[in-house]
């Protein structure tokens, strides 16, 4: 008897396990984990469902990559730092006629938005960009890369500790924590073509000096006044086709990259990519407000 209620507990967990998989992974070929200083390193062995029940029981913490091998995304995240940014997530599902889900987090929350089905990375970055431009929220938005030709950057898996803080955090409005998992295991999701209405443009650079909106979000200044590649040569030396030795890690063989085409910049080891911002918060140690503030105070933004 007992043993068949623990196999019948068992398969109920791997069923869980699958559902959120389903949902959340977008490869299975390497897993972040999760350091109790809150950093995360990349595991690259199988991503299984066991990996998955052992999050869930708090034995590890587990942080996935966005964008699968072909650099496509099956959902878009706002990620708010404070409690005023948090409000404005709260406004977003109020008023934005799209399904999304706010789980709490750390300092404030990851406002989540599922696609019908994956889309180009940069269809998803933007989306989620253009989402947090008309709703003037100061975050970050994920997947950071329009595409990566390693991991990219992961963000932590839902339901687990956070192991700098030994908290869990849930997801608003849905209930206790089996509804929650329920639920996201099958999420609303967002059509393909309601996706496309928002696309974030990145300004042109003949543009970027120009007087700015004072309603646009203190984040998208900065983006305007300065390229990855105006920021990124005053701490790295760049070959003419962008590339040099990464500054996050002892690189004897360059391995850190600008595109400068598309404005952003990856280390190829590793080491993660992104905008401007990005780059700032990691050169210095910054969450991403103070590094939104130190730039802009750098750049005379107000």
């Amino acid at each position: 008897m007992i043993e068949r209620v623990e196999s019948e507990k068992k398969t109920e967990m791997q069923a869980v396990a699958q559902g959120l998989m389903n949902t959340f992974v977008a490869r299975t070929d390497c897993f972040a984990v999760q350091l109790k200083d809150g950093r995360y390193y990349c595991n690259r062995s199988e991503l299984t469902a066991d990996h998955i029940i052992r999050h869930l029981q708090g034995k590890m913490t587990l942080g996935v990559y966005l964008l699968d091998q072909n650099g496509m995304a099956k959902y878009a995240v706002i990620d708010a730092d404070d409690d005023i940014e948090l409000a404005k997530l709260r406004n977003i599902q109020e008023r934005l006629p799209l399904p999304s889900y706010l789980e709490l987090s750390r300092r404030g929350g990851h406002l989540w938005f599922f696609f019908a089905e994956p889309v180009n990375g940069k269809v998803a970055k933007n989306f989620g960009l253009e989402i947090a431009k008309r709703y003037t929220v100061n975050a970050e938005v994920f997947p950071k890369q329009a595409e990566s030709s390693g991991p990219g950057s992961c963000i932590r898996l839902p339901f687990g500790i956070h192991l700098k803080t030994g908290k869990r955090y849930p997801f608003e409005g849905l209930g206790d924590w089996r509804g929650q998992i329920n639920e996201l295991s099958n999420p609303r999701k967002v059509p393909v073509p309601e996706i496309l209405k928002y696309q974030y443009q990145e300004p042109q650079k003949t543009l970027k000096r120009n007087p700015l909106n004072g309603e646009l979000p203190l984040w998208e200044k900065v983006k305007r006044q300065i390229t990855v590649l105006e920021l990124v040569e005053n701490y790295v030396n760049l070959d003419s086709k962008g590339v040099g030795k990464c500054p996050f890690h002892d690189d004897n063989h360059p391995s850190f990259s600008v595109n400068i085409k598309e404005n952003y910049w990856h280390c190829f080891a590793g080491c993660g990519g992104g905008s401007v911002i990005d780059f700032w918060m990691k050169l210095n140690n910054m969450e991403f407000k103070d590094a939104v503030s130190d730039l802009a105070e750098r750049l005379g933004i107000k």
